[in-house]
């Protein structure tokens, strides 16, 4: 969408981490299999190369590690070329119906 890119028709770095933070959340969720997953913290984001107009953008979450009420991984956006846009880790604590942190069912 053109209000996502910038005057060189480029992508925002912004609307990149709010990607990322989507598909690692969609990731957390599938993988622990818990019902309510939320962002605690993400690691630097690495900006190696730009994301074009046109361009189409692949979510990988590698490595994921289970703590006792958390999730922690690593996150890349790769396009389809195979150039790795974007690298960073993320946590993501699983909470009960009233929000407060809660073991995880151990899946995956």
């Amino acid at each position: 969408m053109v209000q996502n890119l910038g005057l060189n028709r480029m992508l925002f770095g912004g609307n990149m981490m709010a990607w990322l933070d989507e598909a690692a959340g969609i990731f957390a969720h599938e993988y622990t299999g818990e019902k309510y997953m939320v962002t605690l913290r993400f690691g630097g984001f690495e900006f190696h190369h730009p994301v074009r107009e046109g361009d189409i953008v692949h979510f990988y979450c590698m490595n994921p590690k289970i703590g006792r009420t958390s999730i922690s991984f690593d996150v890349e956006a790769v396009r389809t070329d195979g150039t790795v846009v974007v690298q960073t880790s993320a946590v993501f604590v699983a909470l009960d119906e009233s929000g407060k942190p809660k073991a995880i069912e151990k899946r995956g």
